[in-house]
């Protein structure tokens, strides 16, 4: 009861708080400006916004309830007012938490109204000013966009190298490095993209590196491009190496893991030509990763490289698995299939496409 009454008492001071930097009048006119907006009525909103601005002499405030004008305008189609608002919070100095959104909205009016040049150049220093902004990954994907079209991978590659070398101590440039090995990858130079994962690998580590298991998980597979599988599983091995346990419950996944386990039973299946370890990698993705989306995959394909072998009657332990486990499965109807003594799932169908794509799985004789 006490701490059910402490925490109230905190709401409460936080609340009061609050109010107590907010005018009467700035909140009156703000609450308006909301309700404008969510009617619908955007330029009355805006106004409203800009009459609650000369209510306060707190520039957060100020600067805020103009920012939020800008954004009433733009929905407004009002994109002269919009910008002249954004360039003028841009252009304030710091503190301003809405100086890097306005930025970047800045540049994306222009770039929406047909002045690319001029908007693209503006996204390009907001990049630079602003890399720690929430909307500078968005932005650096359209400028790259921008510059695919007009000049091809090599002027992608040239503005990246250009940027990392501005922005190198700062966070964004694990975001430049991975954008630059994708552009690799879309070039088809093979080597060089995977030289440039295993590069962001090395760089940007577990467990800090945001882009470090998609990263391996793509140099791996551009080993297997290469025709190198045994170096792909090493580096799928090595993703798979720093997973975690968590203390109370599940473990600290990330979306490569899973990825990881089932390519890795497929390279062993279907490069190297080993279908028992196969088998057991692909049990690993159910057990070691019950909730992936990749679970039943993992069972059915268990399911089939046993069908295959000689060891054909172990088909059914994965497929005992997959019905009591993960009976919506869409490979659940089918596993009778493959294992006379199950008895059908009540109510589905085994979809003939299921059964094809079964067929036609690499590994099969």
């Amino acid at each position: 009861m006490r701490s059910s009454r402490h925490w109230l008492l905190l709401v409460v001071l936080a609340l009061a708080a609050c109010s107590a930097t907010r005018p009467p009048e700035y909140a009156s006119r703000s609450s308006g400006a909301e309700k404008a907006y969510s009617a619908g009525r955007y330029r009355e909103a805006a106004e409203l916004w800009l009459s609650a601005a000369k209510t306060t002499t707190t520039p957060r405030l100020q600067i805020e309830a103009k920012f939020r004008a800008a954004a009433s305008y733009e929905r407004a189609g009002d994109f002269v007012r919009a910008r002249a608002l954004y360039d003028q919070i841009a252009g304030l100095p710091e503190p301003n938490e809405r100086r890097a959104r306005a930025a970047f909205a800045s540049a994306h009016i222009e770039i929406e109204h047909g002045n690319l040049a001029r908007g693209h150049a503006l996204l390009a220093q907001a990049l630079v000013d602003h890399p720690g902004s929430g909307a500078a990954p968005t932005a650096l994907h359209r400028q790259l966009s921008y510059l695919r079209k007009t000049g091809g991978s090599e002027a992608v590659l040239r503005y990246l190298d250009e940027l990392a070398a501005k922005l190198a101590s700062t966070e964004f440039a694990e975001e430049i490095a991975y954008a630059r090995a994708q552009e690799l990858d879309r070039l088809g130079t093979t080597l060089e993209a995977r030289d440039a994962y295993l590069e962001i690998a090395r760089r940007f580590p577990y467990p800090q590196g945001a882009f470090w298991d998609d990263a391996l998980y793509r140099a791996a597979e551009r080993e297997l491009d290469l025709g190198r599988p045994e170096a792909a599983l090493s580096h799928l091995e090595r993703l798979l190496h720093e997973r975690e346990q968590a203390r109370m419950q599940g473990s600290y996944e990330r979306t490569r893991y899973a990825q990881a386990r089932f390519l890795i039973a497929e390279i062993y299946r279907d490069k190297l030509g080993q279908p028992e370890r196969a088998r057991l990698e692909f049990r690993k993705v159910f057990s070691d990763h019950p909730t992936s989306l990749l679970a039943d995959d993992a069972l059915w394909n268990e399911a089939i490289t046993a069908s295959r072998s000689e060891r054909g009657a172990a088909a059914c332990a994965p497929l005992e698995i997959l019905v009591s486990k993960l009976p919506d499965s869409r490979f659940a109807p089918c596993a009778i299939k493959l294992c006379p003594t199950l008895s059908a799932v009540p109510g589905r169908r085994c979809h003939a496409y299921v059964m094809r794509e079964a067929a036609g799985t690499a590994g099969g004789p």
